[in-house]
């Protein structure tokens, strides 16, 4: 005789019950019985269980349903669910362990080709429902990643384009040709807005209200992208080479070759920094910030360093809007995965994107695309360090420079982080296999999203690809 308890229940019990398990556990209970499988029908179950699942990820509520397209859904039934309200919670946890079922075994679901440039793709830069693409002759195409349809295409630079970053909510875009001459341009009319000499450039980054450049000599500059105007600039970081810079929660991330830093974007002090996990000796060939991670390489390795997010404040002048981005907290020791590269020369491209950030390397020792994408592991979840200063202590006895102790700490991690390789991604389609092997084109630029993958080859043709399947 069986006893079913959860019926019994009264059903909010019922739903709160539901509400604590894995999205892989609420699966298993709708086939339990028809009396569970209605009971798991209640949509807000599976907001708790999304919302529980991303949790780890430090991801702020309001992006968390954007940061995921549904591939069934069109773009009328989207403006219709907004209107409404109705959010398919559960599609959205199907969605969601599909994708991380799709990246963890690195395949590939679908493909689609973009044609338009003349010239090798050199820049690529994708996010909030935009793809811009800059090729060797200076011209940037702006996509739709709806439709992936081309938006229209902008003589932007002359010559080879250095450096691409734009704006979505002020549909402006900056870019840098090599010839150190920058231009920024309105998207909607194709103008001119203005250009500057920037031919110390090294890194820049954009957001819908900050264009912040890094310079050769170590300075940062936040420049008003409508005028052209310098808002505010540092001095320099003495024997220090910037190599990224990234906005968040009105902070400025700064990553030079052995440090970390977080600044204030409105007044651009130092609000906290700490050393990186690295010996004095090693050099780094490239740094890439993403949300909390740090993707570093060097000769023969590379390294994926993730902090955890930083949720109060540290003092009283690094205030945490918690609606926001959150940054890292550098004083705990972060978390370190360490991957086998191939030999540097043959790097094409390194890239990091989305909220459950993947990292990926190109490189130019195979005649197509297939063997040429390499997904680098990424730290685990629960292999987090002791909290050193949380965050909660009282303001006193904050610090705003990690203490000696994190840095010991995070080298020993970093030396005790066990070397993996890596896998290449490759798809059981037939079509996409087969497109991967016999396309005969050569990567140059890549950049990565939430479920997309967009990769510019020397021949000017961008291979976009899916993750999740478009039917």
């Amino acid at each position: 005789m069986t006893f079913d308890i959860l019926t019994r229940l009264p059903v909010e019990l019922a739903y709160q019950i539901l509400s604590k398990l894995s999205i892989t556990d609420v699966v298993v209970c709708q086939s339990v019985s028809r009396q569970w499988y209605w009971i798991t029908t209640d949509q807000s179950i599976w907001k708790q269980v999304y919302l529980e699942h991303e949790r780890p990820y430090a991801i702020p509520r309001s992006a968390l349903v954007p940061s995921l397209s549904t591939p069934s859904a069109t773009s009328s039934s989207s403006s219709t669910s907004s209107l409404s309200g109705y959010r398919d919670w559960k599609q959205h946890c199907q969605s969601r362990v599909v994708l991380d079922r799709n990246w963890r075994q690195g395949d590939i679901q679908s493909l689609l080709t973009l044609r338009y440039h003349r010239g090798g793709i050199v820049r690529l830069r994708i996010k909030a429902g935009l793809l811009l693409s800059g090729d060797m002759f200076g011209q940037v195409a702006v996509w739709d990643t709806d439709s992936y349809a081309c938006q229209c295409v902008v003589e932007a630079a002359v010559g080879p384009i250095q450096l691409l970053d734009f704006s979505a909510k002020a549909m402006v875009m900056t870019v840098i040709s090599r010839s150190g001459v920058c231009r920024i341009w309105s998207i909607k009319t194709k103008e001119l807005i203005c250009s500057f000499s920037a031919y110390d450039v090294v890194c820049m980054t954009m957001d819908d209200d900050h264009l912040v450049l890094g310079g050769r000599d170590g300075r940062i500059q936040v420049v008003d992208f409508m005028t052209g105007a310098i808002v505010r600039t540092t001095t320099a970081f003495a024997e220090e080479i910037l190599q990224d810079i990234y906005i968040q929660n009105d902070t400025l991330i700064i990553a030079t070759g052995h440090h970390l830093r977080i600044l204030s974007i409105d007044t651009l002090q130092i609000l906290s920094t700490c050393p990186l996990p690295i010996a004095p000796s090693v050099r780094t060939f490239c740094s890439v910030f993403h949300i909390r991670s740090l993707i570093l390489l060097t000769e023969e390795h590379l390294l994926h360093i993730e902090w955890k997010a930083l949720y109060g404040s540290i003092n009283k002048n690094f205030v945490i809007d918690q609606n926001k981005e959150l940054p890292p907290n550098l004083l705990i020791p972060p978390r370190i995965q360490k991957t086998k590269v191939p030999p540097i020369s043959t790097i094409t491209s390194i890239a990091i994107g989305g909220n459950h950030p993947r990292v990926l390397t190109t490189n130019a020792d195979r005649p197509s695309l297939h063997d040429t994408i390499r997904l680098c592991p990424a730290p685990r979840l629960n292999a987090w360090a002791d909290d050193i200063c949380p965050s909660d202590a009282p303001e006193a006895t904050r610090t705003t420079t990690a203490a000696p102790s994190v840095a010991a700490a995070a080298m020993r991690l970093l030396e005790s982080a066990e070397e993996e390789t890596g896998s290449v991604l490759s798809s059981q389609v037939p079509e996409v296999a087969q497109y991967l092997e016999t396309c005969g084109l050569k990567p140059s630029f890549m950049d990565v999203d939430e479920d997309v993958i967009v990769i510019g080859t020397s021949k000017g043709d961008i291979v976009v690809l899916n993750m999740l399947s478009l039917e």
